[in-house]
């Protein structure tokens, strides 16, 4: 988890870094956007903000968001667009980081249980989109793309046994959730 958040830096630094390289202004900027997620047979929510600098057709930030797709989880990312067209109004994007367990208990799937723990992984979203402007400053986001998350959860169930220490038995799942994102938001 260490190293991933040591990456996650050392990449927003260099993205920043050679965005304030140029001599054009660059500035601030929010993105904040919800989105609806979907693949196999679940749809759910997600909620992203991200925070970064803008300069004349790139930005690159930080996210973070909450993803409710099957189990709840907190990504941490990268964030890096960049604008074309002859307005510059669309975009590709491309997020790359950690994915975050919110949820360390079970629920209804699991009856019998010593213990029990989620493992987050990598979390990636790709895809295109664009903007329309409200004013100067703001503007409304529309995106399309393609998101991936990767858990791992382990239970260990203590079997039951007649005499002394009865051993522990642990099971190990990984989950793996690529899934469709479309998004809508403000941009600040």
């Amino acid at each position: 988890m260490r190293k991933n958040l040591s990456f996650l830096l050392i990449i927003s630094f260099v993205m920043v870094s050679a965005l304030s390289a140029q001599k054009k202004k660059a500035r601030f900027q929010s993105i904040n956007q919800f989105a609806i997620v979907g693949g196999e047979n679940h749809i759910n929510t997600a909620f992203q903000t991200i925070n970064g600098v803008k300069f004349s057709d790139w930005f690159a930030g930080i996210g973070i968001g909450i993803d409710n797709y099957r189990y709840k989880t907190l990504p941490l990312f990268a964030d890096a667009r960049v604008y074309f067209g002859e307005d510059k109004k669309a975009f590709f994007y491309g997020d790359l980081g950690y994915n975050f367990p919110l949820k360390n208990k079970p629920g209804k799937e699991v009856y019998y249980y010593n213990t029990y723990d989620f493992s987050g992984g990598i979390y990636t979203d790709f895809g295109i989109g664009f903007q329309t402007c409200l004013n100067k400053y703001s503007s409304l986001i529309f995106a399309l793309g393609h998101s991936y998350k990767k858990l791992q959860n382990k239970i260990g169930i203590k079997t039951p046994c007649p005499v002394g220490t009865c051993p522990v038995e642990y099971s190990r799942y990984d989950y793996k959730f690529g899934r469709m994102i479309l998004k809508a938001g403000l941009i600040f």
